[in-house]
């Protein structure tokens, strides 16, 4: 799993992209879904403060906690 910030047109998304390693080819995403700030967060606060080392801030977005009545989405699958 690959967690990513995806910034583009004045927004950012955070997407968990799997990923898989193929003989030849290295290593490529298999599927990505885009997460909502609302999840972003509850992501955040599930995992914890894992390191010291600075990073850029999150969008203010990331930082709130919604209600639990989400379904993921997958953004698109690429199969092997």
């Amino acid at each position: 799993m690959l967690v990513v910030l995806v910034t583009a047109d004045g927004g950012s998304v955070l997407e968990l992209r799997q990923q898989s390693f193929g003989e030849g080819i290295g290593w490529f995403t298999q599927s990505s879904v885009q997460l909502e700030p609302g999840q972003v967060a509850e992501l955040r606060n599930t995992l914890g403060v894992g390191s010291k080392v600075p990073r850029a801030p999150l969008p203010a977005a990331f930082s709130r906690v919604t209600a639990a009545n989400w379904q993921p989405r997958v953004v698109h699958a690429d199969s092997a």
